[in-house]
């Protein structure tokens, strides 16, 4: 079993949580926050912001959603894994969650912290991904020792992907503890070809001398892997120790405020000089994000640097004087590219964080996308978004989702909020789900092809109302809009059934539907379905006649 984990400054803390099932809400209407769902419960595990609580899932406790949406803006679904602050939240665990635009969940998974959850396609199939394990670092800027988990589309599992070849060091307080895995929490991309491209970290020794730092140094070597799923092959491994004379200690920008080296004093301390936190692959190579080096950096197919693009500098681009500050980017995430022509031209778009821990508060983060003229070295502005009515200054975190349509999803990863843009990059949609700075999600996404049918069954639980009724909840964790639209009700006044005749059509209702059981019901069960046609029972349960 993988640990959970929360991240704490300058340490590891890991906390695990039991596994639950599935989820639903009660039938409280309080919602004192315009837009939350009819189920929002006033309820919260914490202070500041309102959660919802589920009847037949009482363990699951998904944030309120706040959501504006404008004309023209995207139908889908949320994919998101909250994780709240331990200091701020300490009894709200962190989970995974789809959730719909009404506010509703859609699956919710057992507690613990799902990292990079996001829909992907393997072998021409949707299926679900998400990383678990260790973090260990700093509070901004972590790495994680884990595992890629990968779900089919009924959440059975596909495939567990590891690495570990016997030479990891973990550095942090995480350096002696075991791990089956030392995949980082980064980046997970599957590739067309079926391979999977992952990042780690490994805590190496370095002479640190030529930055100010000791001879016998520590330093944490940042690698990537292309892994084969069907046979576990390498397929790829690059490492950022092995490039140094391409890309030099000096252009790191992980340096304390007077310009000395963050730690590299020992193995358990390793200076995070270069950080690579996305890879995608190009049709002659790799792309990566390096967040400590202000760059996006262009591999050959044989791990080679083609070009570098510096937010500061340029690298080996001219950001031409016109173009300088809005080309100007720094501590990124999420860097892909939108085409490319190889030797000629690139158009490539990242989260330019424009912050971190101790630079932070000038410079707004916003959506950039950029034209690269590969043949000229020159860079051109295409786009720098932002919500002109909400500026953020976003420290760690982050995406920057392609959207059909041209459409872009800009989610701000440590400040809670998903913000869509138009072809016309006019604001279309704004979704919260917690305070800034109490709650993040490293990647965020909007997906509008997820569509799942749960192995498992539906849950029903029963509640006796002060008035003497029974309401009967319903849910069934996982199932998409599409799968089922309404439940079938069967009850029986004989506690032993039969259970053979619907006494009851009720439409889905959100996350979780509620009806009233029709008096003297002792045995009672319901089905998912859709139309006239169950696609799912529950389990039948007994219902405890009301006291008198």
């Amino acid at each position: 079993m993988h640990l959970s984990s929360f991240v704490a400054v300058s340490s590891c803390i890991l906390l695990q949580y039991p596994s639950v099932a599935n989820g639903q809400s009660n039938a409280s209407d309080t919602r004192p926050y315009p837009g939350t769902p009819a189920n929002f419960s006033s309820f919260a595990l914490a202070p500041f912001w309102p959660y919802q609580t589920f009847v037949t899932e009482p363990e699951f406790h998904p944030p309120v959603l706040e959501i504006t949406k404008q004309p023209g803006a995207s139908d889908g679904l949320f994919v998101f894994a909250p994780l709240p602050f331990l200091l701020v939240y300490p009894d709200r665990p962190p989970v995974g969650l789809i959730m719909d635009q009404l506010g509703n969940p859609i699956w919710h998974s057992a507690n613990g912290y799902l990292g990079q959850l996001e829909v992907q396609q393997l072998d021409g199939k949707n299926v679900l991904t998400y990383w678990t394990g260790g973090i260990g670092g700093g509070f901004v800027d972590a790495h994680g020792m884990g595992t890629i988990t990968i779900l089919d589309s009924t959440y059975k599992l596909i495939q567990n992907v590891t690495l570990n070849d016997g030479t990891f060091k973990a550095g942090d307080s995480m350096q002696n503890m075991p791990y089956p895995s030392y995949i980082d929490i980064h980046e997970s991309h599957i590739t067309p070809k079926g391979s999977l491209i992952v990042t780690a970290y490994n805590s190496t020794p370095y002479n640190l001398s030529a930055v100010g730092g000791p001879e016998d140094g520590w330093l944490l070597d940042s690698l990537i892997y292309e892994i084969d799923l069907k046979t576990n092959e390498t397929l790829f491994r690059w490492s950022s120790v092995e490039h140094i004379d391409e890309l030099p200690l000096n252009g790191s920008h992980q340096l304390h405020p007077n310009g000395s080296i963050i730690d590299g004093n020992n193995a358990t301390h390793p200076w995070d000089y270069f950080l690579t936190n996305s890879v995608f692959p190009l049709d002659d190579g790799y792309i990566l994000s390096s967040r400590h080096y202000w760059s996006a950096i262009a591999l050959d197919a044989d791990g080679n640097v083609t070009w570098t693009l510096n937010g500061e500098d340029g690298g080996d681009f001219d950001l031409v004087n016109q173009t300088r500050k809005s080309s100007t980017f720094s501590w990124q995430h999420y860097v892909r590219p939108l085409d490319s022509t190889p030797n000629k031209n690139a158009t490539i778009y990242m989260f330019n964080n424009h912050n971190n821990g101790f630079d932070n508060g000038t410079n707004p983060s916003t959506g950039l996308t950029l034209y690269l003229d590969l043949q000229n070295r020159t860079v051109e502005t295409v786009s720098a978004l932002q919500d002109p009515n909400e500026v953020v200054y976003v420290d760690s975190q982050g995406t920057f989702q392609r959207l059909p349509g041209d459409h872009k999803l800009l989610a701000n990863g440590q400040i809670p909020t998903l913000t869509e843009f138009d072809d016309n990059d006019r604001v279309v949609m704004k979704a919260r789900f917690g305070q800034d700075n109490q709650v993040s999600s490293y990647r965020s996404y909007l997906v509008s092809n997820w569509s799942a049918t749960p192995y498992w069954a539906p849950k029903i639980a029963t509640t006796q109302e002060a008035s003497g009724n029974i309401t009967l909840s319903m849910s069934w964790n996982g199932a998409t809009p599409d799968v089922y639209d309404g439940w079938m009700i069967y009850e029986s006044t004989n506690v032993n059934g039969p259970l053979t005749e619907i006494s009851q059509r009720v439409p889905r209702t959100g996350f979780e539907t509620n009806a009233t059981l029709s008096a003297g019901t002792r045995l009672v069960m319901a089905a998912a379905g859709k139309g006239n046609q169950a696609t799912r029972r529950s389990e039948s349960i007994r219902v405890e006649l009301p006291s008198v």
